[in-house]
């Protein structure tokens, strides 16, 4: 079940990144094609992108956490042999935990108490900082999936 949920979050949150990618692009080319050629106003589409960048950064380190292609450790662990290679993996996973846990809830707090709004739109700012909490609280999944299979293959051996 829970490999399918991983797919699940793995494909809806790439389709995110990339459309937010794409996006982004497009209304960067289209700003400076209007900054050349100025023939219709584009005022605040840098706060759009602004916001597109906030989502796919944030979504995107979480998708490569979810992966393990974010960070490694493998030269230490691969050097302390299995036992103790296996405790720091163990370690590494829970400090990351508490990483994410500490990105779930202060990135809450900002965005529900941010009153800011962009200067030109008028959209609230907690819409970009809600991309913090999401990707905290998936990363804060994989990792204790990560702690879960750690212990199980600790356990085995």
């Amino acid at each position: 079940m829970l490999s399918s949920v991983d797919r699940g979050v793995q494909r809806a949150g790439q389709a995110v990144v990339i459309l937010a990618l794409v996006a982004m692009l497009a209304l960067l080319a289209l700003g400076v094609v209007v900054r050349t050629f100025p023939v219709i106003p584009l005022a605040g589409y840098d706060e759009i992108v602004e916001l597109l960048m906030a989502w796919m950064t944030f979504l995107g380190a979480a998708l490569l956490w979810g992966e393990g292609s974010l960070y490694r450790v493998d030269v230490l662990t691969n050097r302390l042999g299995p036992r103790a290679g296996r405790i720091v993996r163990l370690g590494v996973l829970l400090v990351s935990l508490v990483f994410a846990a500490i990105l779930t809830r202060e990135g809450w707090r900002v965005a529900t108490l941010s009153a800011e709004t962009t200067p030109f739109l008028r959209f609230p700012k907690s819409i970009a900082y809600a991309s913090m909490p999401v990707a905290g609280a998936i990363m804060m999944g994989y990792a204790l999936v990560g702690i879960g299979r750690a212990l199980l293959d600790y356990r085995r051996r």
